[in-house]
């Protein structure tokens, strides 16, 4: 793997991505900054504490529902949005924006815009 600091802010996008898809919320927290901040909605989780224990909520969310990532929107100033989508489980059909900012090679940053109900 690359060094941290290296990696572009796509690749750190890249590989939180991949993090998500183990379930481990130790592992979908460890591309984030100690100080990152998560906005999700009226929610900020400060943190990467703060936000390892929020992903711990996530896969009881889902509740077998599957989240799947599509178009992704490199802006070239540390920022990087991924579009995803929720199949199945109590969410079924939710879907959403993500805006990444990673800064020195973690995520400094993070808004997640749903285009439809919460899960």
């Amino acid at each position: 793997m690359t060094e941290p600091h290296r990696r572009s802010a796509r690749q750190v996008v890249e590989d939180h991505l991949d993090s998500i898809g183990t379930g481990d919320p130790a592992a979908m927290a460890a591309d984030y900054a100690a100080d990152a901040v998560l906005v999700r909605g009226e929610a900020s989780y400060v943190g990467a504490a703060v936000i390892c224990e929020y992903f711990e909520s996530v896969p009881r969310r889902l509740a077998g529902g599957e989240v799947s990532f599509g178009e992704r929107t490199d802006h070239g100033d540390g920022r990087v949005s991924v579009r995803w989508r929720i199949s199945g489980g109590p969410a079924g059909g939710t879907s959403g924006c993500d805006t990444f900012t990673v800064t020195s090679g973690a995520i400094s940053h993070q808004s997640v815009a749903l285009d439809h109900a919460d899960f």
